[in-house]
């Protein structure tokens, strides 16, 4: 039975071989593995932490999560590297680079030979994520698994974010909003771009930031608001903000314009009717054209779709079966029937 090998719990729990759970919480599992720090990837984190032999992650990943107040005892901390097999009970577990946020991972594990893989959350497929070849079972995320949702190349969508700050900014300050770990990749890419002005970060999203650059991120003129290097820096008027996306609604900025960075947005960018507030379409997921690339290239047996986190997991499905010819199902099942 298929729910043996693999399931998706309605807890939105990822269980492979029933006793090792990703990015989510069964009494059953044993062993508990966060593929990255992302709220729908971190779910009932206390209790795996609470219950589970084995904390599993990447070492960004699971440092974040001690800054972020996830309290994990040394002795059940299994940090892994990329590429890395280790044995964990009598399964063979390695962590694979997901390009979405820095410390991601795919999961593979191997029991007996019978091997699960699990994408977690990614884009740019067979370029920067590595594409898990020829699994027995593939668990993807499909947020983008409409057939329409095929966004503009990334290049394109970085090109008019980075006109539309140059803009702004000419007009005072910016702050951007964004998760932790995107809001990091945002600012080392901007730097990529050639915007050089001052980070200026609020504490939590300063607490991500120095633990990523102890991992080579570093990037130049970031400081901690509130500090006597940033209010200097205020005192020029031309500064970006990094705040978390939950401080919109707040509006404790001194920023003369605002930018709220979202990976689930097609549209590269929408203005607001109130304000000087904008929405910038920057993707950390795979569009429909990148998903089914990956399931193309890879293979599998079998290819489950997540259906607890997109509402296009039985479009996806649907389409694969019809054209690739890869038995497809979505879990859970009451999600989508």
């Amino acid at each position: 039975m298929l729910s043996e090998f693999a399931w998706i719990d309605r807890n939105g729990a990822i269980r492979v071989f029933k006793k090792l759970c990703i990015d989510g919480h069964a009494n059953e599992c044993i062993i508990r593995i966060v593929t990255h720090i992302h709220s729908d990837h971190t779910l009932h984190l206390d209790k795996s932490i609470a219950y589970c032999k084995h904390i599993v992650g990447t070492p960004i990943t699971l440092d974040i999560l001690e800054a972020l107040g996830y309290g994990v005892p040394k002795n059940k901390k299994r940090t892994l590297e990329y590429g890395k097999v280790t044995t964990l009970e009598e399964y063979e577990v390695r962590l694979e680079y997901a390009d979405h946020i820095p410390g991601t991972a795919q999961v593979v594990v191997d029991r007996e030979g019978l091997v699960i893989a699990y994408t977690s959350d990614f884009k740019n497929p067979g370029t920067k994520t590595k594409i898990i070849e020829q699994p027995h079972v593939l668990i993807i995320d499909a947020t983008y698994g409409n057939p329409k949702h095929v966004r503009e190349a990334e290049d394109v969508v970085w090109s008019k974010f980075v006109e539309l700050l140059r803009k702004l900014m000419m007009q005072g300050s910016v702050a951007l909003y964004a998760y932790y770990g995107k809001a990091q990749d945002v600012m080392i890419k901007l730097r990529e771009w050639g915007i050089d002005a001052p980070f200026l970060l609020t504490a939590s999203q300063w607490r991500v930031y120095k633990i990523i650059e102890r991992y080579g991120y570093r990037i130049e003129d970031v400081f901690l608001l509130g500090s006597r290097e940033a209010e200097e820096v205020k005192k020029s008027g031309w500064y970006l903000e990094i705040r978390h996306t939950s401080g919109i609604s707040l509006r404790n900025s001194d920023a003369n314009s605002h930018i709220i960075l979202t990976g689930r947005l097609l549209k590269s960018i929408v203005k607001v009717d109130s304000g000087n507030v904008w929405i910038v379409g920057i993707s950390g997921h795979a569009d429909f054209n990148d998903l089914v690339y990956y399931v193309d290239f890879s293979r599998p047996d079998l290819l489950v779709v997540d259906g607890y986190r997109s509402e296009h997991a039985q479009a996806f499905a649907s389409y694969i079966k019809e054209h690739l010819g890869i038995q497809s199902v979505v879990l859970p099942v009451d999600i989508t029937t």
